[in-house]
């Protein structure tokens, strides 16, 4: 899920940084896709309800 950066087959795992492949995306700057996407899967994390 792009916004929560959530696997969509397993709850709860989460992907950001470099472990995406989003080079053609980004026109080269890493560190800000790196950044940003751990922004939004911190962020999915602290609001996430656990039951």
């Amino acid at each position: 899920n792009p916004r929560t950066m959530e696997s969509r087959l397993v709850p709860g795992l989460y992907f950001a940084g470099e472990i995406l492949d989003v080079d053609a995306l980004t026109g080269g700057y890493n560190l800000q896709i790196a950044f940003s996407t751990g922004y939004l899967a911190a962020k999915a994390m602290t609001q996430k309800k656990e039951v």
